[in-house]
Formats: C-alpha cells, sequence, structure tokens
C-alpha cells in the first residue's frame, strides 16, 4: 500500500511538471523568444531593447547592419518560431513535453548538419551562447586531454569579454542562462581546478596589428612552453573577430597538430560565422572544435550557440561518464547529443524554450541565405562592400579602418564583411565614451533642437549597427563602430529577375548612405546626446 502511494504521489508530480511546461508553451512568443538567456536579453523599460540595441520581435521600420553584434528577429524567421511552437504543443499533447521536445531538438540538431553539409557523424552541443559554448569545448578538453590544462587565446583582444574567464573555467557573469545566480569570476565547479590561461593580443601595445609570422611565432612558442611544462593545450584560434581578423595562420596550425597530436585541442572561434562550409568541414576533419553562432552573420536572433565536434572527438567523448558539477549551472540534458547518453544522463532534462526557439528562427535564415545560388550571394556581397567602403571614404567625420586580409579560398566569405570605422570631430578622434553616444542615438529617435524638417527627419531614422568597440592606438585609444553586412543582404535582395534583385540590393546601400548621413548629424550636436 505504501509503495502504491508513492507511486501515484510520482505521477501527480510529473503530471503536474508537464502541464507547468505546456503552460509555459503558451506564453507570449515574444517573452519566449526573450528567455532562457543572461541578463543582456532583458529589455530596457523605455525603447524595448535588449542589451544589444534590438528587440525579439520584427523590427522592420530600423535600418539595421548589425550583424557583427546582433539583429532583431525578421519576420520571416519570427512566424518559424511561432510555427514550431504550434508544432511542439500538438506533439506535447500526446507525447509530453520532454520527449516532444528532446525529440524536436534532436530533429534541429540534424538540419543544422545539413545546412552546413557536415557529416552525420558530426556531433553538435547547443548553448545560449559563444561564450557558454567556450565552457563546453574547455570540458571536453579537460576530459579527453586532462590537466594542468593551459588555455592559450589567439587574438585575446578581438575576442568576446568573457573569454578571459570560461578560458580558465570561471563564471563570465553573475547570473547564468539556466537562471542560476553564480559569482562572476569565480571557479565553476569542477571546471578551473589545473587551468591557466595566456592571453595574445592582435594588436601591439601601440594598437599597430602584429604581423602575421609574429603572431605565429607567439601562438607557437606559448604552446610550446606549456607543453614542456608538463601541461596540455587548448588553443583558441579566432577566425574571424568582431573587426573581421583571423589569427593564427593555417601554416601554424598544421604545425601544432603535427608537433604536439597527442597534447593540444584546437578550438576555433567561428562565432562571427564568416566562414565557408568547405572551410568548416576542413576544420572538422583536422579534428578542431568549432565554436558558431546564429546570431552573427545569420542574423537569428541573439543567444543561440553551439559547438560542432568533429566525428573522431565524439567517439572519445561516448567514453566519458564524468561531469564536472557546476556545468550543469550552464546546460540541460537537451543540448547534448543523444549519442552521449553517459553526459546526457547528468544533467536537468529541464527545457530551454528560448533558446530552441532562436535557434529555430537562426535556421530558418540559414535555408534562406543558402537557398540563393551562390553566384548571387557573392555578387550581392561584393556590390555592397565595394558601396560600403565608396560611402565611408566620401564621409568628411568617417574614417575606415584597413580591411584585414581575407581567406581567397573561402567562397563568399573571403569577400569583407565587416567595415569598421573610427569618428573625427574637430580633428579629433571620438573616444568609446562618444561613440557609444552616437551608437545609442542612431538606434533612437533622437528629437535635436532648432533642426530643420529634413533634419529632424533624418535624426528620427532607427539605425541599429555594430556596437562601439574600443582599440588601443599609438599615443591613446580610439574607437570604432561597424557597418556589417549580415545573410539579409542577400536573401532579403535575391530575385529570379536581376533587375529587381540589382534594385532591392541599391535599396540596401542608400539605407547604409542614410546611416552616415545621420551619423554625420550626430558628431555636429554630440554635446546634446545623452
Amino acid at each position: 500500500m505504501r509503495n502504491a502511494s508513492i507511486q501515484q504521489a510520482a505521477g501527480h508530480q510529473v503530471a503536474s511538471d508537464s502541464a507547468a511546461l505546456l503552460r509555459a508553451l503558451f506564453m507570449p512568443l515574444d517573452h519566449l523568444l526573450a528567455s532562457g538567456g543572461d541578463a543582456r536579453l532583458q529589455l530596457s523599460p523605455m525603447e524595448r531593447l535588449n542589451g544589444y540595441g534590438c528587440r525579439p520581435w520584427p523590427r522592420p521600420e530600423a535600418f539595421t547592419f548589425a550583424s557583427s553584434t546582433a539583429t532583431s528577429i525578421s519576420e520571416r524567421a519570427y512566424a518559424r518560431a511561432n510555427n514550431a511552437r504550434e508544432r511542439l504543443i500538438e506533439a506535447s499533447l500526446t507525447r509530453g513535453v520532454r520527449e516532444a521536445f528532446d525529440t524536436r531538438v534532436e530533429q534541429m540538431r540534424a538540419e543544422l548538419k545539413a545546412r552546413l553539409q557536415l557529416d552525420k557523424a558530426i556531433e553538435i552541443i547547443f548553448s545560449p551562447s559563444g561564450t557558454d559554448s567556450q565552457l563546453h569545448a574547455l570540458f571536453i578538453a579537460r576530459a579527453l586531454l586532462g590537466t594542468p590544462l593551459v588555455s592559450v587565446i589567439a587574438a585575446a583582444d578581438q575576442t568576446g569579454s568573457g573569454t578571459v574567464h570560461t578560458a580558465r573555467g570561471c563564471h563570465f557573469a553573475d547570473r547564468t542562462a539556466q537562471g542560476i545566480a553564480v559569482e562572476k569570476t569565480a571557479p565553476v565547479e569542477g571546471m578551473s581546478s589545473g587551468v591557466t590561461s595566456v592571453e595574445i593580443s592582435l594588436r601591439d601595445e601601440n594598437g599597430i596589428v602584429r604581423p602575421a609570422d609574429v603572431l605565429d611565432r607567439m601562438i607557437l612558442d606559448a604552446v610550446a612552453a606549456a607543453v614542456r611544462g608538463g601541461g596540455k593545450v587548448l588553443l583558441q584560434v579566432m577566425n574571424s573577430s568582431k573587426l573581421g581578423w583571423k589569427c593564427p595562420s593555417d601554416e601554424c596550425l598544421q604545425t601544432i597538430r603535427t608537433q604536439w597530436p597527442e597534447n593540444v585541442q584546437i578550438v576555433i572561434d567561428a562565432c562571427q560565422m564568416r566562414l565557408s562550409r568547405a572551410r568548416i568541414r576542413q576544420y572538422l576533419d583536422c579534428g578542431y572544435l568549432i565554436l558558431m553562432t546564429g546570431s552573427k552573420f545569420f542574423t537569428g536572433p541573439p543567444f543561440s550557440g553551439a559547438l560542432l565536434v568533429p566525428a573522431q572527438v565524439s567517439k572519445q567523448m561516448t567514453d566519458i561518464h564524468d561531469v564536472p558539477l557546476g556545468l550543469g549551472d550552464y546546460t540541460n540534458r537537451n543540448d547534448w547529443p543523444m549519442s552521449w547518453p553517459d553526459i546526457r544522463a547528468q544533467f536537468t532534462a529541464t527545457p530551454n524554450f528560448g533558446q530552441w526557439l532562436r535557434w529555430e528562427a537562426a535556421l530558418e535564415e540559414m535555408r534562406a541565405y543558402y537557398a540563393v545560388p551562390g553566384a548571387f550571394r557573392r555578387s550581392a556581397l561584393a556590390r555592397f562592400g565595394e558601396a560600403v567602403m565608396q560611402i565611408l571614404e566620401l564621409s568628411p567625420s568617417l574614417e575606415p579602418l584597413a580591411c584585414p586580409p581575407r581567406e581567397i579560398d573561402n567562397e563568399e566569405m573571403s569577400l569583407t564583411t565587416i567595415f569598421p570605422f573610427a569618428i573625427r570631430r574637430n580633428g579629433d578622434l571620438l573616444q568609446l565614451s562618444d561613440c557609444t553616444k552616437i551608437y545609442r542615438a542612431l538606434n533612437s529617435y533622437f528629437n535635436p533642437a532648432n533642426a530643420t524638417d529634413d533634419e529632424r527627419q533624418l535624426a528620427a531614422q532607427l539605425c541599429h549597427i555594430g556596437q562601439p568597440v574600443a582599440l588601443r592606438r599609438e599615443g591613446g585609444t580610439m574607437a570604432v563602430l561597424r557597418i556589417s553586412a549580415g545573410a539579409r543582404i542577400v536573401s532579403e535582395t535575391w530575385s529570379t529577375d536581376d533587375a529587381i534583385a540589382q534594385a532591392n540590393l541599391q535599396h540596401e546601400i542608400d539605407q547604409v548612405a542614410t546611416i552616415c548621413k545621420k551619423i554625420e548629424f550626430l558628431v555636429t550636436r554630440l554635446d546634446e546626446l545623452q
């Protein structure tokens, strides 16, 4: 009788839990899309924008070239997220929420492999962000290589602010995407012991980009020193950075891979996703892990990360049984592939609906992008890039930075798609604080005093571009803003009628010209900006 009562109570608990999850799915879609991330997804009370300057519902009124930072969800992707939610609700009514959700996430894993043309043996770990995925990469490196482990970070000054913490197995914020309060910079339980880091900056103390051979030598020396000291290495490679840089060279990586095959795990920071599918496959064939997102170049909503795991590494992970306790603060069972049952069993099965829906949206953007013929993808990005550089060079106050060299064998991604520029006022380069004022005023309705009707109309146009980035330079510092080409430059301009496609593309270019005009106007009104 007592056992029957216990079983009945457990059954009621399971039913209640499933009902609560089902109720959560009926919450407003905007709310769900902004859930399951950290504080950067919270909306400001006045403008209803998150920390990235975008929102979890379509924002067609804004001129948007912010894919190097983040982009508001498109109408097409919003519709897919809504349809996906409806399908999950239907499946949950017959199979239960957890089983239906687990099945859908595994299907999404297969879809992502198909979009990137990856072998089925490749595995994928989903996460809220590329920063969270760095912890997953560290877990794999620790599990396979052991400790002491040295995280060598190439182009450390070009990566996200959280990398310095995740590279050492520490918390990078005060709350995880699972909603768990933690202490920023404190160790993640079971992740930080025996882990140190070495940061190698792309730029020298004067802000000048180091020559490629110098960077290669610095990275080789750091890896060699770690191995000589009895350590293993997790080498974090940049391809590409928030300003478009790649570091180190492929030749350097091949040397490391050949010289220390048992001592080094390489992970490619490809969170910007400005590299071709062929290049991704090449990296995976070499045994490299790859950090990616659906929210940068592909313009899915922010907070959709993943770690691509090569087949040979995935096979090794099936023998891993121990998982650091603190990793459960950042992930759940559905994030991990079904082919790793022992690892999955260590995590809770609570679905992260927000992360899932953001990935549904990102996959829709990827579908639309790759549905466009490759020749147009390349020609559209080339024409757009040439036009942006011309607009910047003709602008009296805007000063474009030199574009980094690109990989010529990288399909359309051999083209420059991030265009950083500094701003001068009265001959002086603006610092981060003033660039931030301009960035925020660009993305809001600015009501200037004593302005003409045309100036007021210009000031009212919403313009969303890449967040300002601080840079060292000889004798001080400076900051740059970024205009970036994302996947929608291609997918939303393409037409089988070439005249229509070219007109659509010109419309995008005209929007960039308007953005630069608004910046010029804001420079003259800088003292009025909050």
